[in-house]
């Protein structure tokens, strides 16, 4: 810094205007200056005369009011509350509370769908078991049909119906077949046969002894079916009789007859 750089120092020296570390550098300087410090003598001199030279005046009382409302409309337009530090942290714990309330509610709604979507994904699996059981049971009866149907249709073809006796009461079959032998008994209503029991057919012609047929066992509902063979002495006129016997047969009839032809 030039020695003309501290001389327009000097006047704001004076007055006290410098900051501290401009008053520093020139302190450093005016020791070492006569010449700066001659000159901040009187511009010194000539700020105290003019302090003590001037009348101090009183502002009128319409100028006092003016600034006196001046000054307190400010402070109204500058009145702020504060928010307390306590406060806004009652604030954020209380977000995270309703946070934490939303994602339990939200868990819970989700764990609630998830329950419904197994039931009505149980009730549909149920529903499509009754209906593939409706429909096996469908084509079961189709098939059947269809069998009894091709046998009826060939030539010469017969249709026996028997009816139910003494434990058979009330169960109803009808057994068809056609000039070659070839035959199907087709059976309603029957009691369930017991473990190791089977139904089995016979052929009764005249005073002969029975002719023993082929076995078979219902389903849950009394449904059974044969398909067998009629013994050719068997073919114009016999009497078709089902008795309940051992799983596998019997060569000769061991129980009472539950079906029996020409009733």
């Amino acid at each position: 810094m030039t020695h003309e750089d501290y001389k327009a120092m000097l006047h704001a020296h004076a007055l006290s205007a410098l900051d501290a570390e401009d008053a520093r550098a020139l302190n450093q300087h005016l020791a070492e200056c006569d010449e700066c410090r001659s000159e901040l003598a009187d511009w010194e001199s000539t700020a105290a005369s003019l302090a003590l030279g001037v009348n101090p005046a009183e502002p009128s009382p319409q100028v006092r009011d003016r600034i006196m409302n001046a000054v307190r409309n400010e402070k109204q337009a500058s009145r702020v509350v504060p928010m307390p530090q306590q406060s806004r942290r009652a604030v954020w714990a209380s977000f995270g509370q309703v946070g934490a309330i939303a994602a339990a509610v939200a868990c819970l709604v989700l764990i609630l769908w998830l329950i419904v979507m197994w039931q009505q994904n149980r009730s549909l699996h149920r529903q499509i078991d009754l209906l593939s059981s409706e429909i096996r049971y469908t084509q079961q009866e189709a098939r059947r049909a269809n069998e009894f149907v091709n046998i009826l249709s060939s030539p010469g073809a017969k249709v026996a119906e028997l009816q139910g006796s003494g434990q058979g009461a009330g169960a109803t079959a009808q057994f068809v077949y056609d000039r070659s032998g070839r035959a199907m008994l087709m059976a309603n209503n029957l009691p369930p046969a017991p473990a190791g029991k089977e139904y089995q057919l016979w052929f009764i012609v005249g005073k002969n002894p029975p002719i023993p047929g082929g076995t078979f066992a219902p389903d849950d509902v009394g449904r059974g079916e044969l398909f067998d063979q009629v013994p050719d002495q068997a073919l114009e006129s016999a009497v078709f009789a089902v008795t309940l016997e051992q799983a596998g047969g019997a060569t000769a009839p061991t129980s009472s007859i539950y079906l029996r032809s020409g009733l």
